[in-house]
């Protein structure tokens, strides 16, 4: 039961940080009140404009910005989702013999490619675990994001 709540819980969380993305691109593009929910329903729909191209655009908007996103938490937050939801919760078992003094043990493996196209096997558990760490670099890399989005709009109307 562990292995799916963890699949729950890096879905969710790469949603918050697709949402994230999207506050980013919203607020930096201010699209007019009566173009708002066009923008939100339709312009950044996952459908329309992919993770990725929200990535591709929040680190044009950063560099515009000259502030410094955490690219590679964001791109192992997407590369460990992909690993866990593309992967069944008892796929590629791995059984570790133990020794003389040593217990044996079993553990199963995520494949995970990286954007750059290299593949490395991960034991689940120690991905959760990564997966963690990066979401909370990436979350707070883009929070910090749009406070300097909301800094820029500030020292532009004053």
């Amino acid at each position: 039961m562990t292995d799916e709540k963890d699949i729950v819980t890096v879905v969710d969380c790469t949603a918050s940080i697709e949402n994230l993305l999207n506050q980013v691109i919203e607020k930096f593009c201010a699209p007019t009140k009566n173009r708002f929910m066009f923008f939100w329903n339709v312009v950044l729909d996952s459908s329309i404009m992919p993770m990725g191209s929200k990535v591709k655009i929040s680190m044009a908007i950063a560099q515009e910005l000259k502030f410094t996103l955490d690219q590679n938490a964001i791109h192992k937050v997407m590369s460990l989702r992909n690993a866990f939801a593309h992967h069944k919760t008892g796929a590629h078992p791995v059984l570790v013999v133990g020794g003389p003094n040593k217990e044996g043990s079993v553990h199963h493996v995520l494949q995970v490619i990286s954007n750059s196209g290299r593949l490395t096997r991960k034991n689940r558990e120690e991905a959760f675990a990564e997966f963690k760490t990066y979401f909370t670099s990436a979350k707070e890399s883009l929070i910090s994001l749009l406070e300097a989005i909301r800094d820029e709009k500030k020292s532009i109307s004053i």
